[in-house]
């Protein structure tokens, strides 16, 4: 099959939340290309290939092999460069990476155009700008994105949905779940960090709570690794006599799930972040030592800390408590 896509995009964070991050970016600069298509390089973990199936504006993924891989130190630099040479890109952008390896693959690789935030010693590689000044470098990597397209006159797409969902996937879950009551309730249970999860027992009391004052259904979403978790959560709450959907292991059912749903509280993981790139809303549960993700992204936050200080190693999430989130999700008027 003939490649369309000339234009590279390297976002090398990991993460399915990653991933949600810049598909607004991934279609903005898309959309200025005379091919309305970008190729994006990225790490495995972002599940990006999945994601992009059904997505016109991402013609392909290739994967990034980092800490550790084939693309770490000066060899694995010059392999990536190998690989990216064979594409034969008009241009490529380093969405917000600080690192010299990325700017350094595509100076070996012969793109013409190399696009970056300027970090360091890779203004002496990139070679169109403008670039990022001074404080501008050391802001989050969104908004050090947010703020590359800018600079570079590119604008974000008026997009409700950014993140496609296969139609038959939505068929397949409105029929599966055609008998539970609206409104239906997300939570995300999932993360890739310990620190970062709220007590499954906590959840279930949330589920419990949840359901009282809305008489909806409760979704309880997770990965393959949340399965013994989810389960514990199910059943607290059918002693409640309150019944709870399991959707665990399954992304893009997941993510079906939460377009059908009114909003989702989870912790700091990928499916809450995919909440307002399905169309759905979002509440991301966060300790002291987690960055106030609320305020990059299109999310609403409840953080342990009082301020948006990020405070040390200990993440207390368990001070978070079961009425706070309803406290906090009354006050956003998504329940009463």
């Amino acid at each position: 099959m003939k490649r369309v896509s000339k234009t590279l995009v390297i976002q090398p964070q990991q993460g399915i939340g990653d991933f949600m991050w810049f598909i607004r970016h991934l279609h903005a600069i898309a959309e200025k290309t005379p091919e309305k298509k970008v190729t994006l390089l990225t790490r495995p973990r972002s599940c990006a290939d999945l994601l992009v199936q059904e997505d016109p504006y991402i013609e392909e993924v290739i994967w990034l092999h980092v800490k550790p891989g084939d693309h770490d130190g000066f060899l694995g630099t010059w392999r990536l460069g190998k690989l990216l040479k064979a594409y034969d890109f008009r241009e490529a952008w380093v969405l917000h990476s600080r690192t010299l390896r990325y700017p350094l693959a595509c100076l070996l690789a012969r793109i013409p155009k190399i696009k970056g935030p300027g970090s360091g010693f890779q203004k002496y590689i990139l070679n169109s700008g403008p670039y990022l000044r001074g404080d501008e470098k050391k802001i989050h990597p969104l908004r050090r994105a947010d703020l590359l397209l800018e600079k570079h006159n590119t604008s974000f797409l008026n997009e409700k949905i950014p993140l496609k969902i296969p139609l038959s996937k939505l068929a397949e879950i409105k029929a599966r779940y055609k008998d539970c009551k609206k409104p239906w309730i997300c939570l995300g249970i999932s993360s890739s960090e310990a620190p970062k999860k709220w007590h499954e027992d906590f959840y279930g009391d949330l589920a419990v709570k949840l359901h009282q004052k809305t008489k909806g259904t409760i979704f309880i979403l997770g990965g393959q690794q949340e399965k013994e978790e989810a389960t514990y959560i199910q059943k607290h709450v059918q002693k409640k006599k309150v019944l709870a959907q399991l959707v665990i292991g399954d992304l893009w059912a997941s993510l079906a799930v939460l377009s059908l749903s009114k909003f989702i509280v989870g912790n700091d993981t990928g499916i809450t972040h995919a909440a307002p790139m399905v169309g759905s809303k979002g509440l991301v549960l966060l300790g002291k030592a987690q960055v106030p993700i609320h305020h990059y992204t299109l999310l609403e936050g409840l953080r342990v800390a009082s301020s948006d200080e990020v405070e040390g190693k200990i993440n207390n999430m368990g001070e978070i408590f079961p009425q706070d989130v309803i406290a906090k999700l009354q006050n956003l008027k998504w329940i009463s």
